[in-house]
């Protein structure tokens, strides 16, 4: 790479973390890094700590996907457009609950909380190592006493499944062929069940936000919404349109009980787009309504 370019990359990467919510120490060490990282791959193993605002603490696996995953996420802040507090009156009192669907090592729950202050989180990830890096930073980061984490994946049916590695490293973990043991998958339901339980209430009102990467399981995520779109009111996604295309989507939206509004762009080109997902009022034809009933 021409010595300008890196020059330009150094200085964007660094007005980033200058804005980042790495403090100050933090925000020393995460440049050092960074810098190393432009002029040769990193050679150290083991892990790396940076101190966030507020105390909070985040680990990051050298010689993996863990640092890639932090950029998205707290430099190029890729869910904060999609993450606004609903400030409606009728709405606003009822506790927030998040479930991070691809949770990975915690990063994006991390993030989501210090944006949105839930009442709790179900944190949710089937790859081992990641799902014990996320048990730790939620530790670090001082969530433990309002947050669950569930080594699962998440699909249309209860069951089990295999964990396919992709080949892109720690973040890009898929859910394989139905097995008769291995990783469980849990519903939304489910998830949505456990989190009214610990957190608010089972008949308690409660707001439920869904954080959706799932490297290509949201296809039969969504092909089931019907059977949850009561539960969740707003859900961030990151849809892989290989596995599951924006007509795909909207057909499932279609065939909800709910109006869904879309924010974001999905280019007809794109193989990844992060968009937010809010649900409107109850459809009013009979059909709808009597399947809202039943």
């Amino acid at each position: 790479m021409p010595i300008a370019d890196v020059i330009a990359r150094s200085r964007r990467k660094w007005r980033q973390i200058a804005s980042s919510e790495l403090a100050l120490p933090g925000k020393i060490a995460y440049c050092f890094d960074s810098a190393l990282g432009f002029f040769r791959p990193p050679l150290r193993t083991g892990h790396r700590k940076y101190r966030l605002k507020g105390g909070a603490r985040v680990l990051l696996r050298e010689n993996s996907t863990d640092r890639k995953v932090f950029d998205e996420i707290f430099l190029e802040k890729t869910y904060a457009g999609f993450a606004e507090a609903d400030s409606r009156p009728d709405v606003a009192a009822a506790p927030l609950i998040l479930i991070d669907l691809g949770a990975n090592v915690g990063l994006s729950a991390i993030a989501l909380a210090r944006q949105l202050r839930p009442q709790g989180i179900v944190a949710v990830e089937p790859d081992g190592a990641s799902f014990a890096m996320l048990q730790q930073n939620l530790r670090l980061a001082g969530l433990s006493e309002r947050s669950k984490a569930i080594r699962a994946f998440a699909g249309a049916e209860r069951g089990f499944a295999e964990l396919v590695d992709s080949g892109n490293g720690a973040w890009g973990m898929r859910m394989g062929a139905c097995v008769r043991a291995g990783i469980p998958v849990w519903r939304i339901e489910d998830l949505a069940a456990v989190a009214l339980r610990l957190f608010v209430g089972v008949n308690a009102p409660a707001r439920i936000l869904l954080k959706c990467d799932v490297e290509g399981a949201e296809a039969q995520i969504f092909q089931s919404l019907a059977c949850w779109d009561h539960l969740v009111e707003r859900v961030i996604l990151e849809l892989h349109t290989e596995f599951f295309s924006a007509a795909s989507l909207r057909r499932c939206l279609d065939a909800s009980h709910y109006l869904w509004r879309i924010e974001g762009e999905i280019a007809p080109d794109a193989v990844l787009a992060v968009i937010a997902l809010e649900r409107g009022e109850l459809k009013t034809t009979p059909q709808t309504q009597r399947a809202a009933v039943s």
